[in-house]
Order: structure tokens, then sequence, then C-alpha cells
């Protein structure tokens, strides 16, 4: 499928901002070769959702609005332009008063983020995108954030097929059945109406593997490592998309060191 560009009028700055936003900055993950920021993660997010998408459309049909969801896609980070990037594993320990307490910092936000840019993005309220991303409960935001971890995973593959011990865990853990792994194979329990989906297509979620082996034999990725075959499809398919739609420059460039 064939999609047009996405072109946010009246968002002077949102890139910059986006770009300024490293992403796993914690004290877990101290040490990442290919740091990405919330810029190149929304873009991924976006492309990996239009790779799927019509296999999304062969089980849901017109209902689902594709036009929506590549921009709820794009977008579905930049209320980050206000607190930040709070990384996922710290909200997987929270209380649940803290989770209500980060819930309404994040919601308090939106209307700065839509104040900043414009009332509307590519057509659709900025304030409504902002919030379905949060609430999670139309079966397009469903897709955006599985997405959107199918990215955090391929970030994390990509540090521990270069060699990175810091993670090991966020990739999937030593039994293959931690970090991003256990998250996405959640997905059909957490949000029943993608289950019709991952029926049909199942390989979208990712089976357990060997990270362990995977780190002993880690190497710093080259133009000739790119093209190596990994042994693990999910990897392949995150690889193969940016490859073909951003190009290696991201993927080869390191950036920080031990």
């Amino acid at each position: 499928m064939e999609f047009p560009e996405i072109v946010l009028e009246g968002f002077e700055g949102r890139e910059e901002a986006l770009n300024r936003i490293k992403r796993y900055i914690h004290k877990k993950t101290p040490v990442m070769y290919y740091r990405t920021t919330d810029l190149i993660h929304s873009r991924r997010v976006l492309w990996h959702l239009e790779e799927a998408l019509s296999h999304i459309v062969s089980v849901y049909g017109k209902k689902f609005d594709v036009d929506f969801t590549r921009t709820l896609a794009f977008v579905h980070d930049d209320a980050e332009i206000i607190n930040g990037d709070v990384q996922l594993r710290d909200k997987e320990r929270m209380t649940p008063e803290e989770l209500d307490a980060l819930a309404k910092k994040e919601r308090e936000a939106i209307p700065l983020v839509v104040r900043m840019y414009s009332q509307i993005a590519n057509g659709y309220d900025y304030s409504m995108l902002l919030h379905a991303t949060k609430d999670k409960i139309s079966l397009e935001a469903q897709f955006v954030s599985f997405f959107d971890k199918f990215d955090g995973a391929g970030e994390a593959w990509h540090e521990l097929w270069a060699g990175n011990k810091y993670f090991l865990t966020p990739a999937g853990g030593s039994d293959g059945n931690d970090g991003y792994i256990r998250r996405l194979r959640e997905f059909p329990k957490k949000y029943p109406a993608l289950i019709n989906f991952f029926e049909e297509f199942p390989d979208y979620i990712p089976e357990h593997f060997d990270f362990d082996s995977v780190l002993k034999n880690g190497k710093l990725h080259t133009r000739e490592t790119l093209g190596e075959n990994s042994g693990y499809e999910p990897y392949k398919k995150w690889k193969r998309t940016i490859i073909r739609r951003e190009g290696i420059e991201n993927l080869l460039t390191q950036l920080e060191h031990e």
C-alpha cells in the first residue's frame, strides 16, 4: 500500500523538540550504541504500522480508520515534549497511586502541547489524538500501541546483536520471556479486539529466543552484518522496514561507547 506523506501545518519546532528527547535514558541502560530519539521512533512506528496495514484492513475492513491510525502513530509521543519519556520498566513497577499521578500529569500536558502547535493535526483534532494514545480504547490506538512497543523491542534487539549487555532484559531476557517479548505477547489478552488479527497473522507475535547466545556472539554493526541472517524473524522484519524507509545511517552510526 502507498500512503501520502503526513504534513503537519503550524507545528514549527515540533521535530526539533522530539529530536531532543533521547530514547532508553535509564540507569539500567547507561550506554546505547545506536541511541535514537523520539523523532526517529515516531517515524518508525508509523512505518511499521504502514507495513502491516494491508493485513489489518484484510481482517477489519472499512471500519478500520487507516488515515486516523497513521496520524495517531505519527504524533503518539508528542506529549513527551512536555513530560519527557518515562521508561516502561519504571511504569510497570509503580504503585496504583503513582500510576494515577503519572496519568494525571500526562493528561495535563496535552492542552499545553496543543497550545504550542495547533488544534488540528493532519485534519484531526490534535487533543483527541493525544488523548486516544493514552486511553487506548479504540482498535486503532491499540494497534499503534503494539507497533510502538514493537519498535522499542527492535531497538533493544539491535543493541543486543551489537553486543550491548545492557539490553539483554529489554530485548527479552535470558529465556526470551521478559522485556518487550513479554509485553508484545500479552497484547491478545490485554486487548481482545486484536485477537482476530493475531489469529490470522500469528507471525506478528514474537517467539521466545536464546538471547544469551546473541549477546555472547554480538558485534558492532557494519554494512555487511546488516545484511546477514540474524535467525530471528521479528528483528529481521524490524530491520527490513527501517532500511527500506529510513536507510542505514542510524543503524550503523555508533553514538555511545563503553
